[in-house]
């Protein structure tokens, strides 16, 4: 097969993640609403890049190169189908059984970003059907890996709207849990999708999974990205600003307390600012 590089330039940069050994947080919700509209606070020492890659097939890819002072780079990707993230369909997404590295598409994408991170984008080689040929990807990923490695080279080069969607990304940091992301799309001039993640220590809070381990303590049952998962679809329904919280950041909004009983102040900081 035809072998090419991707055809954009990026710079190189090297990435070693290192695991987040941080307490999971309290989950107790309480009641006294206090609703707030501040915009957030993103840390001087932090710069987040974002890109957008629109598919006919497969949807809006989505990537976040975060950089800071002193620290290697954490490219986090995902991509919007039909108002879904593929990344939170975990293992529901179904081709672990046709893989032939036996790996779902959430573990390839994740493995994908610290190749990425690590090696450069520039450095991918691909098929004429975006595969790729280095082998060391090949051992991680055998998905179609040209779209999202186009939505990381559109985040180095600025460009946060594709095929009809613009992303706008917000940040709040906080010092206990790291910097929180988010990522609304808009489609013309309604939101379709909102996405949030937490970055601390190098990692993806929301690609730990159900290693995450609140899930255990939970009184819902449901361990952190479940939860994350959940506000995002209430925040796209009915709006941050209309988040209710406690002075310890628990909301208090009923229909909201049912999927998310984690802190919920720092997340709509981060929406609110990508919004304001």
């Amino acid at each position: 097969m035809k072998k090419m590089l991707i055809l954009f330039a990026a710079a190189l940069f090297a990435c070693a993640l290192v695991s987040c050994d941080a307490a999971p947080p309290e989950e107790a919700p309480s009641s006294g609403a206090t609703a707030e509209s501040e915009t957030a606070n993103l840390n001087p020492a932090y710069t987040v890049k974002t890109g957008a890659y629109y598919s006919d097939q497969w949807g809006l890819y989505i990537a976040n190169i975060v950089e800071r002072d002193g620290q290697a780079p954490v490219v986090i990707m995902d991509r919007v189908q039909n108002g879904q993230s593929s990344k939170e369909r975990h293992d529901s997404y179904g081709i672990k059984p046709v893989s032939s590295i036996g790996k779902e598409w959430w573990e390839q994408i994740v493995f994908l970003e610290g190749w990425i991170a690590g090696n450069g984008v520039d450095a991918l080689e691909l098929d004429s059907s975006g595969h790729a040929l280095n082998a060391d990807v090949i051992s991680g990923a055998t998905i179609n890996v040209a779209e999202p490695s186009a939505a990381v080279v559109n985040a180095l080069e600025g460009k946060n709207s594709d095929g009809g969607y613009t992303l706008k990304t917000g940040t709040y940091y906080d010092e206990q849990w790291g910097l929180y992301i988010a990522n609304v799309v808009e489609e013309g001039d309604a939101v379709s999708a909102v996405l949030l993640d937490r970055v601390q220590n190098g990692e993806s809070h929301k690609e730990k999974y159900d290693s995450y381990g609140i899930k255990r303590v939970s009184s819902i049952d449901k361990d952190w990205w479940e939860q994350v998962a959940y506000y995002e679809k209430w925040v796209l329904q009915n709006g941050a600003d209309a988040v209710a919280y406690d002075e310890d950041g628990h909301a208090t909004n009923p229909d909201l307390i049912t999927g998310a009983t984690i802190g919920v102040d720092q997340l709509t900081m981060a929406v609110l600012d990508a919004l304001k």
